[in-house]
């Protein structure tokens, strides 16, 4: 698939109709918001549908084709695929116009099935989870170094991620760690991009590990999740390396405590100047993974119901910048991190 492929231009009428439908829908949902932000019978579901509508909502007739976007967070993992299929998933992606993506999963095979289904252009990485359960501690599993290695000798698997790395949980970085930087080493032996969904409440948690490591390919999940547009400006500057994806920074997810768009969608001056300065090493993402404080332990995992939401949230804060720069983040950047060429 071309993922350069220019899709027709929406006509200045109906940009203009689904602005007004938005902004009076955005004053709607912000009263939601608010009134019942400590409300326990506010599903997190419902909450989360009245801003799809808001973002994603048209009249008949109105928009055009979606133009072709890169979605470089998505999961398949055991939680979700017994409730959605890859054909169902792979349908979704290219109803929201996505012509490149990256997925990672638990357990890794779901990644190439998913991969596999697409038919070239979704690229699968292996996520160093070999049970699901191991988030919290992959980082002391002797068996991951291994495992890695041969899923890239393998030559299916394109990428090593997503890696957590939580202030808490995994192990300070100011030193050497066996499994973590032997996955850096990897990366670069392979010449494959690594996912890291590094978060603390500073960007110097993170930034031994991608000084030590300045010939690997890093993308930093969600932006640092829960920092400020000045960290993740101050890490980008220590590590020309790394480059950030801003999956799951909207109000239903990190946005909801760090908010990186106001009412009406667009960012707010700090995390504008913010991508105005880096465009060139952003990238978007939906994650559609539910956090899974929301969950019961016996529920599936519904996060690609939502796929539409998360993917207008950033066609929506998007659209307020220079379509030059608008093009970089939505697709450009991408192909290029992932030497899209590649796929063809």
């Amino acid at each position: 698939m071309n993922v350069n492929k220019s899709p027709r231009r929406r006509s200045f009428r109906a940009r203009r109709c689904r602005h007004h439908i938005r902004v009076a829908a955005f004053a709607t949902v912000r009263f939601v918001f608010r009134r019942f932000r400590r409300d326990e019978t506010l599903r997190f579901g419902t909450a989360i549908s009245l801003l799809g509508i808001v973002l994603f909502w048209s009249p008949p007739g109105v928009g055009d084709r979606p133009a072709p976007i890169a979605d470089v967070h998505l999961h398949f993992n055991w939680d979700q695929a017994e409730i959605l299929d890859s054909a169902e998933a792979i349908k979704r992606l290219e109803d929201n116009g996505v012509v490149l993506a990256v997925v990672s999963s638990k357990p890794p095979a779901l990644a190439l099935e998913l991969a596999d289904a697409a038919d070239g252009w979704i690229i699968p990485f292996f996520m160093p989870y070999l049970e699901p359960e191991r988030k919290g501690d992959w980082f002391y599993d002797p068996r991951v170094l291994p495992a890695a290695r041969e899923a890239l000798a393998s030559g299916r698997y394109q990428g090593l991620g997503e890696m957590h790395l939580i202030v808490g949980f995994a192990p300070s970085l100011q030193k050497r760690q066996s499994i973590i930087d032997g996955l850096m080493e990897l990366g670069v032996e392979y010449d494959v991009p690594l996912s890291m969904h590094v978060e603390a409440g500073s960007h110097r948690y993170f930034l031994p590990l991608c000084k030590r490591h300045p010939k690997a390919r890093i993308f930093w999940a969600h932006a640092g999740g829960v920092l400020k547009a000045r960290e993740v400006s101050a890490l980008l500057d220590a590590c020309p390396n790394v480059w950030v994806d801003m999956s799951a920074r909207d109000p239903m997810r990190y946005g909801g405590s760090q908010a990186i768009v106001d009412d009406e969608g667009r960012l707010k001056p700090e995390w504008e100047r913010f991508v105005l300065d880096y465009h060139e090493r952003i990238m978007i993402g939906s994650d559609p993974f539910f956090v899974e404080e929301q969950l019961y332990w016996d529920e599936p995992n519904t996060g690609w119901d939502h796929l539409d939401t998360f993917i207008a949230f950033h066609r929506r804060w998007l659209s307020y910048l220079p379509e030059e720069i608008t093009r970089k983040i939505r697709l450009d950047n991408a192909a290029r991190f992932f030497k899209a060429q590649r796929l063809n």
